[in-house]
Order: structure tokens, then C-alpha cells, then sequence
């Protein structure tokens, strides 16, 4: 057997050691992130559903494929993650809806706020508004079912005593294109929306003759009572220069678009999706300045540990110079390879010993039958089996000859070979005595 096979062959244990030690550690290693996730956002005609086309592209450039699911909004989008078969485990979900939405035994957190979302309270001219409570009686679109619009305009109407009570206020549910039809047929008073300051729905909204949106005077009233809210000026032309829409200063009350996730989006794809929202967003627009989104201020669920980490010290470092599957896998393999390396180092230490008892055991065995030997010859007995026992030297000479040990030991085998050699020829006096006396 080679020197290396006796180290081995020694040390077997450590590999058995090893390996139960990475079968525990394996326990507490995430599964491998998913190559492919999927996202609620929101109709095709609005924001939630660019940006999800956009974050779409630039997951893919990452490996990993991002479905997208359309929805009818807020309330459907967590509806979804909270279906225990869904396959969503990210959505779009405005602010605030945290404070309405029962999630149940379902644990919510976010990840980001994104953009502001204005609510605009489109209604006609003629009908001289200057409160939300001046729509009584008057026939009101508030959004699709399970959309974050009608959540906030339920609130705003049941805080001017609009939803219950006397009156004969109507609530349609009807929101984006439809609504707007609503309104220029004349079908309907006034329209609650959310959309962006830049989308062109607004401009068309106020653009068409007869037409305006509610100045929210007592917008610090309605924080006070729906504190997911935000105040956003409107200024003199910020929607249109040409035409100067607004006409004035006005100030709308918002709520910010955010990213919620359930326990079944994998905890290392953080990171690589608030960076492509922060790629997509931080330019900022006419309501937000640069660098103000992502943010982790006004996400009403708690953040994601990584989440928290990422918007303290930024990406994680091996992100910063690695593809995301690579920084995956290192990142992974290092809760492996730190305890290991703590437990291996001291065994390490032990394998030298373990190797040297292993050589010395062997030289031992047969100092052992050199003893046993003499003690027979001290003792008189050795003639019974003189033989016997010449035989057993001999082969032990001829296994000594082709043993091979370290050089550190080859003094211990040369002394063994010298007491071999001495044991023979005791052995060959004692049978050169006993023909003797035959003779």
C-alpha cells in the first residue's frame, strides 16, 4: 500500500466527519433562488403594468424570467399573494392598503416605494365643487373592484358622509377608459382617478371643455385621518405649459406606489430587483426628484431584512462585481464553507497524529510477535514450535523488505528489521543446538 493510501486509509474519518457536518449545514442554506417569478400589476393601460414590462427586461438580463399577471389593481394584487395557490409572490400595491386589507395568517412585507400616485377628483364645471362633500347626490365612478382607486375614494367619500346617511349619492364601479367615457357621455359627475402626473389620460381629462380636478384645500385634514397619504403640489402649468394647466397653484392628495412580496419570494432576488427599480425610477419625474425613489420611507408593510439592508449599505459586495446566479452561488457556498473551515482546521491538526499512530501501530504489531517470541525462547518453549516460528520470521522479513514508511520513520522500521534479524538468528542457534544433540 502507497504512502498516500495509508494517509487516507488513516484518516477516513475525517471525510465521514465532513460530510455529515455539510448534510446538517445544508439545513440551513436557502434553496437556490427561482430562475422565474411572477408579478401582479395592474391593467395593461397603466403604470403598474409599464413598470413591470420594464423590470421584466432588465430581470432577464439577470437570468431570470418575470411573468407578469394583470390585475385590476391594489386589492387584487393582494388578494393574489395571499392565495396560497397563486404564483404570485410580488405585486404592486399603492400605500395605504395595508390599513383595509385583512391579509390574514399571510406575512407581508415590502420592499420599496416607488413613485407618487395622485388622486385626482375629475368632475364637471357646472357643477361649481369646491368640497368632496358638494357630490352628494351626484353620480360618482370609483374605480374597478379590487383596485386601490376605489379603496381611497370609499375613504374620501365615507369622510364627507357621502356612503351612508341620507342622499342619494351613486357609486359606479368603473375606472380608467371606461370612466372617462362615463364622464364625456355625460352618464356620470365626477370620477375618482390615480394616475401619474405625466400620463396622458390626466391631460386629456382637463383638457376636454367643461371639465376640471378638485383643488384639495383640507388635504392636511385628510393626512391626519389617512396617515398613507401624501400632499403633492400641482403648480401653475405643470401639466400642460402650453395651455397653462393648471391655471394655479392646486395640491392633490397622493399615495405612493410600492412593492409588497409574500414568504414566497426568494429573499436573494432582492437585492437585483431594487436595483433595476432604482435603474427605472430614480430619474425621477414632475411630482418626484431625483434620487427620492426607490425609497424605503412610506411602505406601509414592513421591510425584508435584505430590503433594510439594501437601502443602508447598498447591493450586497459580490453583486457589485459578479452576475447575480454567481454572486447566488458564492453567497450560498460561504455559510458552507465558514463552518466548515472552523471545524476542519482542528481536524486537520489531528490528522498528522492519527497518521503517525497509524505507522507506529503497525511497527508495534509486530514488535508484538517478536516479544511473543523471545518469551518463549526466555521460557523454554520456543522447541515445540521452532519450525514454526522460523517460518513466521522469514515471511516477516520478506513483508518487511517491500513496507514502505515516511522518512521520518524509517529509523523505527530499520530498528525493527535489526531486532527481526536478531530474534533469527536466537531462533537458528537454538536449531543448530538441537541437531547437536541428535547427533
Amino acid at each position: 500500500m502507497t504512502l498516500s493510501k495509508t494517509f487516507l486509509k488513516a484518516n477516513l474519518w475525517v471525510i465521514a466527519v465532513v460530510a455529515v457536518l455539510v448534510a446538517v449545514l445544508f439545513q440551513f442554506v436557502d434553496p437556490a433562488p427561482p430562475k422565474e417569478i411572477t408579478i401582479a400589476s395592474g391593467s395593461e393601460t397603466g403604470r403598474y403594468f409599464e413598470l413591470a414590462k420594464r423590470l421584466q427586461g432588465e430581470l432577464r438580463q439577470e437570468g431570470v424570467t418575470l411573468n407578469i399577471l394583470t390585475t385590476a389593481g391594489s386589492q387584487e394584487n393582494l388578494e393574489l399573494l395571499t392565495d396560497g395557490e397563486s404564483p404570485v409572490s410580488i405585486a404592486f400595491v399603492q400605500s395605504g392598503m395595508e390599513e383595509i386589507f385583512d391579509a390574514g395568517e399571510t406575512p407581508l412585507h415590502g420592499l420599496t416605494s416607488l413613485y407618487y400616485e395622485p388622486i385626482w377628483l375629475i368632475y364637471r364645471k357646472s357643477l361649481e365643487v369646491e368640497f368632496v362633500s358638494d357630490l352628494k347626490n351626484r353620480k360618482i365612478a370609483v374605480g374597478e373592484p379590487g383596485s386601490g382607486t376605489k379603496a381611497v375614494a370609499q375613504f374620501l367619500l365615507n369622510e364627507n358622509g357621502l356612503l351612508f346617511g341620507a342622499g342619494e349619492t351613486e357609486l359606479v364601479d368603473a375606472g380608467g377608459e371606461d370612466a372617462v367615457a362615463l364622464l364625456e357621455s355625460g352618464e356620470i359627475d365626477a370620477g375618482f382617478f390615480m394616475l401619474s402626473a405625466e400620463s396622458d389620460m390626466i391631460r386629456r381629462l382637463i383638457g376636454i371643455e367643461g371639465f376640471d380636478f378638485l383643488d384639495m384645500r383640507r388635504h392636511e385634514a385628510y393626512r391626519a385621518r389617512y396617515r398613507s397619504l401624501s400632499s403633492v403640489a400641482i403648480t401653475e402649468g405643470l401639466l400642460d405649459l402650453k395651455d397653462n394647466l393648471p391655471p394655479e397653484d392646486r395640491v392633490v392628495l397622493a399615495a405612493v406606489a410600492t412593492l409588497v412580496v409574500n414568504d414566497r419570494f426568494h429573499p436573494s432576488l432582492t437585492p437585483i430587483v431594487l436595483e433595476a427599480m432604482r435603474r427605472i425610477v430614480s430619474k425621477g419625474g414632475v411630482l418626484e426628484q431625483r434620487d427620492e425613489f426607490p425609497s424605503p420611507e412610506g411602505v406601509g408593510y414592513p421591510l425584508t431584512k435584505e430590503a433594510d439592508h439594501y437601502f443602508e449599505y447598498g447591493p450586497p459586495f459580490l453583486l457589485r462585481f459578479m452576475p447575480f446566479w454567481a454572486a447566488s452561488l458564492v453567497d450560498r457556498l460561504v455559510i458552507l464553507i465558514i463552518p466548515l473551515l472552523v471545524i476542519l482546521i482542528p481536524l486537520a491538526k489531528l490528522a498528522g497524529p492519527v497518521y503517525r499512530w497509524r505507522i507506529r501501530s503497525r511497527i508495534y504489531k509486530w514488535y508484538k510477535y517478536l516479544r511473543e517470541t523471545d518469551q518463549k525462547i526466555i521460557g523454554g518453549t520456543i522447541q515445540e514450535s521452532l519450525d514454526a516460528e522460523r517460518e513466521r520470521l522469514r515471511k516477516l522479513e520478506d513483508e518487511l523488505a517491500s513496507v514502505e514508511v515516511p522518512l521520518s520513520y524509517s529509523d523505527e522500521l530499520y530498528h525493527l528489521r535489526q531486532h527481526v534479524e536478531y530474534v533469527s538468528r536466537r531462533l537458528k542457534s537454538i536449531e543448530a543446538a538441537r541437531n547437536e544433540s541428535k547427533e
